[in-house]
């Protein structure tokens, strides 16, 4: 029986501005990530892997500065790191006068990729041998411009060159794409494919980037047992949205009996955690209850000052109360986003709809609330919703104070 190891990692985004976080923490979010892949690289040559499976978006956009080209490819250039198969996606397709991927620019800057780094140049799928391992090949496809792709990158017709299976040959994919039976929410569908086609297709294991989360895909058919494409999921999480532990995955392959037994396990390789908590804070009288109302979750969560959070503040307030984070949040975490957007003030707003209005209040009020009840768009929604609040702050507690830009669904 034999092994092959391989570590999976993808959609590092090198060079992401993160425009979302404060200017001090930008430059040490994007070290972060090339922290990352270094210790990706070693992670393999600990676990003594035969290849690095890299498929796509290693970096954010087609020209990322110079100094994160070159952490990027002295990352690969030390002692011990195995092959390096690197499919380039829709952020860092490969084409011609690419700087990421073109070894006559990169000489020109005194740089070139090491030897064992091949880069997949084709929309067309291409192999590869695994040096060492003769009964295996690496199978890549590039993406060769930013646009948006309708080509189907496992349809039949796309895989007439790859052979069929054969028990004594392992035939590994690497590549990036849109699984469309399980779509992200907010995630770009582009070199689209279905599960059916990943179980029809020829290969043993196929490695997928583009979703930033976990996914896999398992079978037990004529081809292979156990995990058939797998997703690594964004190796450092890139926004507040994207929750949990991040890193790579090492993917083991046992081969030479009936029939070929492939199983990944997570390696978490993010030094910092995302947390989304959702936090209620009804009946609360005061900011300073809600300030103690957030760090009771985030110790619960066991968020520590490295780590991310996105806390989501539920219920309804104390009309007369505006909340804003306190500045001692600042140091508490690494970066905290506080979501006001679900949260409302105590109106009882039905309450307008009981009986014929009287007041300038009750009129203002009631047809406001019944043009909520009919509108579906969310935009227009939280905008009456604003303006329905502020004005009743204007009758109830005679001022106007910023407080509902953030209204939402």
């Amino acid at each position: 029986m034999g092994l092959v190891r391989l570590l999976q990692i993808s959609d590092l985004h090198l060079g992401r501005p993160f425009g979302w976080l404060p200017a001090d923490r930008r430059d040490e979010r994007r070290r972060d990530q090339i922290g990352t892949l270094e210790r990706a690289v070693r992670v393999a040559i600990e676990r003594d892997a035969h290849a690095i499976l890299i498929p796509g978006d290693l970096f954010d956009v087609e020209g990322v500065d110079a100094t994160t080209l070159a952490s990027a490819i002295s990352s690969f250039d030390i002692a011990g790191c195995p092959p390096v198969f690197i499919a380039p996606g829709n952020h860092d397709p490969f084409w011609p006068r690419c700087l990421h991927w073109n070894a006559r620019l990169l000489r020109l800057r005194d740089r070139e990729w090491p030897a064992h780094v091949h880069v997949f140049t084709s929309e067309s799928w291409v192999a590869r041998p695994l040096p060492g391992l003769g009964a295996v090949r690496v199978w890549g496809r590039s993406f060769t411009s930013n646009a948006v792709s309708l080509d189907r990158p496992l349809a039949p017709e796309r895989l007439r060159e790859i052979p069929s299976p054969d028990p004594d040959r392992l035939e590994l994919a690497l590549f990036h794409g849109a699984r469309e039976d399980v779509v992200p929410p907010g995630q770009t569908i582009t070199a689209p494919f279905s599960d059916a086609e990943v179980l029809a297709s020829p290969f043993t294991y196929l490695a997928a980037g583009h979703y930033h989360a976990a996914t896999a895909i398992t079978a037990n058919d004529g081809v292979a047992a156990g995990v058939r494409l797998a997703y690594a999921g964004s190796a450092v999480a890139l926004d507040v949205t994207e929750s949990g532990a991040h890193g790579a995955l090492e993917v083991r392959i046992e081969h030479g009996r009936r029939l070929p037994f492939v199983e990944t396990e997570f390696v978490p390789l993010d030094s910092r955690r995302v947390h989304d908590l959702t936090v209620d804070v009804t009946r609360c009288a005061s900011a300073e209850q809600v300030d103690r109302r957030i760090e009771k979750a985030l110790d619960d969560a066991g968020a520590g000052e490295a780590d991310l959070a996105r806390v989501r503040l539920t219920g309804r307030l104390a009309k007369d109360v505006r909340y804003r984070p306190s500045p001692r949040f600042q140091d508490r975490l690494f970066h905290l986003r506080i979501d006001l957007r679900r949260l409302r003030p105590d109106y009882d707003l039905e309450a307008y709809l009981d009986h014929d209005p009287v007041t300038t209040e009750e009129r203002f009020a009631r047809a406001l609330v019944e043009r909520l009840h009919q509108e579906k768009d969310p935009a227009q929604r939280a905008l009456l919703e604003s303006a329905l609040y502020y004005g009743l702050d204007a009758f109830r507690l005679h001022e106007v104070t910023p407080a509902y830009e953030e209204l939402g669904e």
